[in-house]
């Protein structure tokens, strides 16, 4: 019977944790619902072999619970050591605040030492408060959007140099976490089931504890996920200026380009003169391909990728069919979805040797599907077992040291925003198709 109060007990603790987890760190709970299962029962059973085989001090047999559920919490959702040791600090932190204030004011109605000691049922009205309170926390968090820790930080993908920038903070966090979690377990451990009382002193180190990981701990990571946005909205300016200088730059070519045609027409050169207009027309159709969107940092990045891919003897065509005036999704999402997908294409191409390589962007709104769909590609086939993995961290088809993190962040982006991303393969064509649905704008903000 103890075992199974047991059993129970802890598997609903570990299940509500991982689920304080999830909404703290701003994941979307319906594509991590299976690990969230699979991480509570292997949690469960860790646990309870650790207590049944052991005969540690119970602060002891605290900390080592700590650790499972800090490593799978890392190994099963693929998250970041610094994500998960900050979210299960705080989760357990809040389930010790709720045990402590339940069995405080439970204490007032019936003998909690003597319930906690019984092996009965009843026993686990004890856990139902704190088990509640960390599900309301939790559900909160989802309902209204209260995590600001960036996902970059959460998956620890560095494919920018702005994660660097966190590391300090997050270190003196952590740090302070550890101690306070060290604190409160230790010293409900001692009041609790050694000298079988809890004083004011507890309940005041518990509280404050509790309150500091919860409050302060989001507004470090939202002061840096704002510093972050300052930095990338910097970045689309000089996009903006690079397309517009670009812009400056072929219409100042367009001069000697009117000199070249009156010249080869006064030397009668009808021919020459034929094939030089198709070439002009064939530049001026590209830069009207881009204009049609509604964001110029779009529009800018994609002018810029064509000139890159030109410059590699790559044609490299874009269609829009849609200006994305309405799209869910902060222009820096755009950008880093199509600049990954086409600099791949471009990085794919570089080094072949076919005469013919080309790119094909197409920008669209699906009224069936009631989605945005970005379609990139590009001449060639991709490798099977490659594919098959292009979606793991640290996968790439690249040289020069290249990370492999392009796609996998690009997976990121198209989750966030419920999205979904796929690879489609013919024996001469790579294509990626990313696709978005219209959500209401924000949203997954």
């Amino acid at each position: 019977m103890n075992f199974l109060i047991e059993l129970l007990g802890t598997f609903l603790e570990i299940m509500s944790l991982t689920f304080f987890l999830i909404a703290f760190l701003g994941m979307k709970f319906r594509r991590v619902k299976k690990q969230m299962l699979v991480l509570s029962l292997i949690g469960t059973m860790l646990i309870l072999l650790l207590k049944l085989t052991t005969n540690l001090d119970p602060g002891i047999t605290f900390l080592c619970s700590f650790l499972i559920l800090f490593i799978l919490a890392n190994l099963i959702l693929k998250i970041s050591f610094a994500a998960s040791f900050i979210s299960i600090v705080l989760g357990l932190c809040i389930l010790l605040l709720g045990e402590l204030l339940s069995i405080l004011f439970l204490g007032n109605i019936i003998d909690t030492i003597k319930l906690l000691e019984a092996d009965s049922f009843e026993k686990i009205l004890i856990a139902l408060p704190h088990i509640s309170l960390i599900n309301l926390i939790g559900f909160l968090f989802f309902k209204y959007n209260l995590s600001f820790i960036p996902w970059d930080m959460v998956y620890k993908e560095k494919d920018n140099s702005f994660y660097k920038n966190y590391g300090q903070k997050y270190m003196v966090l952590t740090c302070i976490t550890m101690i306070l979690i060290i604190i409160v377990a230790f010293t409900i451990s001692y009041n609790l089931f050694y000298l079988q009382q809890i004083n004011s002193s507890l309940l005041f180190v518990t509280i404050v504890s509790t309150i500091y990981l919860l409050v302060f701990s989001q507004i470090v990571l939202k002061n840096e996920s704002e510093k972050l946005e300052q930095l990338l909205e910097k970045q689309h300016e000089v996009e903006i200026k690079t397309y517009f200088q670009v812009i400056k730059s072929q219409r100042h070519d367009f001069v000697h380009h009117l000199s070249t045609l009156y010249g080869l027409i006064a030397q009668k050169k009808f021919q020459d003169t034929e094939e030089y207009i198709e070439e002009l027309i064939e530049d001026v159709r590209g830069i009207n391909e881009v204009i049609p969107i509604h964001h110029p940092a779009i529009s800018a990045i994609l002018l810029t990728l064509q000139q890159q891919a030109r410059g590699k003897n790559i044609d490299m065509s874009i269609i829009v069919k849609d200006s994305l005036v309405n799209i869910p999704c902060k222009v820096t999402d755009i950008n880093r979805v199509l600049g990954n997908l086409i600099s791949n294409a471009i990085d794919a191409l570089a080094n072949e040797k076919d005469q013919k390589k080309w790119i094909e962007v197409l920008i669209e709104f699906e009224n069936s599907s009631n989605e945005y769909i970005f379609t990139v590609t590009n001449s060639g086939e991709i490798d099977t077992q490659v594919a098959t993995k292009l979606f793991e961290n640290q996968i790439t088809t690249k040289s020069n040291n290249h990370e492999g993190i392009g796609l996998i962040t690009t997976k990121r982006i198209m989750e966030k925003y419920e999205g979904l991303i796929y690879l489609e393969t013919t024996s001469s064509t790579t294509t990626f198709i990313a696709r978005i649905p219209a959500l209401e704008r924000n949203k997954a903000i």
